[in-house]
């Protein structure tokens, strides 16, 4: 099912800014090394492809992250990342329930962290879930410099495990593409919410291949490089090579002018998912749909009442 809707701009807010432009300087930089060295052009670029940029964490996800209750968790990998957990509010003499709940776990996307997904946390506690998130390796306030699409996927199927059958799970981005793969390798959850889900990770990368000035033939090659590091072929990770045994009832949000994750790609993806309900924005890019009020209602209410199952 397809369904589409109009994004707004919030009343009083400041017209955008275009952004993200590369300067023409590094293309010539880098356009010159794919011609002449393309060796020496396809290492830099995978150095690139695999360095999550780090941003300064803004208030509103501060204060968000401050209502969690942060645990340090030791991975399969002796990496040790921060777990999130926000559940209902202490009862009369500070005295807190901490009866089972059901599970709801929100994973963010590459160069993100946790607190982008502050935003789905409270309406979800009052609707009866626990929820929890974790920083990625090299994101957050996880350490790490280096990390890609095979990490995330580990990183999700890690802290799932420890975490039991999931009631359900929101996702954005390159998150969305680890639960993919996490789903189709046995994790268990109930429903699914991808945001901006990125289903295809070797077009993407020559996407922001021609971005940054590289040639195809360099993205085919730092794509090798990357794929020998991880073990893990980019090809395995293609989400309509997954969706097909998935049964799960998976919302997907996508904004028609999401300029990192194409719709028709998209679209691709909630048609190889017999389960599937795309619901279609215009206006909130790849980023806004995870502050937006309308967004946040379809997710929660996509996830239902727990007493109900």
């Amino acid at each position: 099912m397809v369904t589409t809707s109009t994004a707004q701009p919030q009343q009083g807010s400041k017209p955008r800014r275009r952004g993200g432009q590369i300067p023409k300087w590094f293309h010539l930089i880098t356009g010159g090394l794919s011609s002449l060295v393309p060796g020496v052009a396809a290492r830099l670029f995978a150095f690139l492809f695999t360095r999550p940029p780090r941003h300064k964490l803004p208030k509103h996800e501060r204060a968000w992250l401050l209502q969690a209750t942060a645990t340090p968790v030791k991975l399969a990998s002796g990496e040790v990342v921060p777990l999130y957990q926000w559940r209902g509010s202490p009862a009369p003499f500070d005295v807190r329930d901490e009866a089972p709940l059901p599970t709801v776990l929100l994973v963010h996307g590459f160069g993100s962290r946790a607190g982008q997904l502050g935003s789905f946390a409270a309406p979800l506690v009052a609707a009866g879930y626990l929820v929890v998130a974790f920083d990625a390796p090299a994101h957050g306030a996880a350490a790490g410099r280096r990390s890609s699409l095979p990490e995330m996927l580990e990183v999700t199927q890690d802290i799932a495990a420890r975490l039991g059958p999931l009631a359900g799970v929101v996702a954005h981005s390159n998150g969305a593409a680890a639960v993919i793969a996490a789903l189709a390798g046995g994790m268990q959850a109930d429903r699914v919410a991808l945001l901006a889900p990125m289903p295809d990770l070797e077009s993407f990368i020559l996407r922001l291949a021609a971005t940054l000035g590289f040639s195809a033939k360099v993205a085919k090659r730092a794509q090798k490089r990357v794929e020998a590091r991880y073990g893990v072929p980019f090809s395995a990770l293609k989400a309509q090579n997954l969706t097909g045994s998935l049964s799960q009832p998976v919302l997907i949000l996508q904004d028609s002018k999401d300029r990192t994750v194409p719709l028709a790609e998209v679209e691709e993806l909630a048609r190889n998912w017999p389960a599937a309900d795309l619901q279609i924005s215009t206006g909130l890019g790849h980023n806004r749909l995870l502050r937006d009020a309308a967004s946040i209602d379809r997710v929660v209410a996509h996830m239902g009442d727990p007493t109900q199952r």
